[in-house]
């Protein structure tokens, strides 16, 4: 079987799902239709923006729908006119199992998590959150479950004690599409995986939708852990706190980018967790519930995001500061 005789019908929104659209095509694989969001309002102006995949789709040319309802009858006489072979599906919604079930092979989903750990909508935040030292992803086959399908393949990652959840997309958005690659030329090759099912009532955490309520940083967990959810977050949707100081009339809010465990021993008995404590220059130390962290990159609000040394620069935060 050659790559064209392979009709992908593809359905995907973000910038992850799209690295993996670029390579199918380039890869000389046949996608006969995208599938993606319909253009939402965005930005300060609120005009309508395309999705990541219909930027790359528009691009190289490929067939675009973007239906409001995936169970609508006349979008799925649409797909059914394409007569596919197989379905991708990357960072895109819950499909219902006409269309899951519609290509010869089925559809098949890449999850950014080792499943079935971090099942739901944002896994390798959670993993960084968590502490996690390895994730990695998973290619699945689509049943009627939530990431809950046979484990076709899997590639795992080493997570570093630093980084960075931008890093860790692009890195896994990296393995995802070499885990693509070895699947489809197996199924070229006429030796499709085996898949391997999950285990049922797995006692597995699940990465569930970062909100706004969510992502505000909780003073009292320890260094280690806030330094685990603030990089987790970083550089979107991004953690924040509140600052009150002397200084400053309101409270504000901040939006943390970058830090560093300093000390993760006991601080003496009486200091508040989120207060500013005395530091070296260019520094800005802070009390937790367990060591002292040290904030390294920052946005003060309607401010560009600078590095702590910058920020000091212009900023007075007065004896007493505290976030909470």
């Amino acid at each position: 079987m050659e790559q064209q005789d392979i009709r992908i019908l593809f359905l995907g929104t973000a910038p992850f799902a799209a690295r993996h659209l670029v390579f199918l095509v380039e890869a000389g694989y046949s996608v006969v239709g995208v599938v993606t969001t319909p253009d939402r309002p965005a930005g300060r102006g609120h005009k309508l923006q395309p999705s990541p995949v219909k930027e790359e789709a528009l691009r190289l040319g490929l067939s675009i729908w973007q239906p409001e309802r995936l169970r609508d009858e006349a979008f799925l006489a649409e797909m059914r006119a394409l007569r596919p072979t197989l379905g991708v599906v990357i960072a895109f919604r819950m499909l219902p199992e006409e269309l899951w079930a519609m290509p010869d092979l089925g559809t098949v989903n890449i999850h950014a998590s080792l499943l079935p750990r971090w099942r739901g909508a944002a896994p390798i935040n959670h993993a960084l959150m968590a502490g996690d030292k390895e994730t990695g992803v998973s290619l699945f086959r689509l049943t009627k479950g939530l990431d809950e399908g046979q484990v076709l393949g899997q590639r795992t990652l080493p997570i570093e004690e630093n980084t960075l959840f931008g890093d860790l997309y692009d890195s896994l958005a990296e393995e995802g599409v070499l885990l693509l690659g070895d699947f489809l030329q197996a199924c070229r090759e006429g030796e499709m995986p085996e898949g391997v099912p999950q285990p049922e009532g797995a006692n597995e955490p699940y990465a569930h939708k970062l909100t706004k309520e969510n992502t505000r940083i909780d003073w009292n967990r320890s260094a280690r852990e806030i330094h685990n959810f603030v990089r987790g977050l970083s550089p979107v949707p991004t953690a924040w706190t509140t600052l009150l100081s002397p200084n400053h009339g309101e409270p504000l809010t901040y939006k943390l980018f970058v830090t560093r465990v300093v000390s993760e021993e006991s601080l003496p008995k009486g200091t508040a967790p989120g207060t500013v404590l005395p530091s070296p220059r260019h520094s800005l130390h802070v009390a937790t519930g367990g060591g002292i962290l040290a904030i390294e990159e920052l946005q003060a609000p309607a401010k560009k995001r600078l590095p702590i040394a910058a920020f000091l620069n212009g900023v007075q935060l007065g004896e007493g500061a505290l976030f909470e």
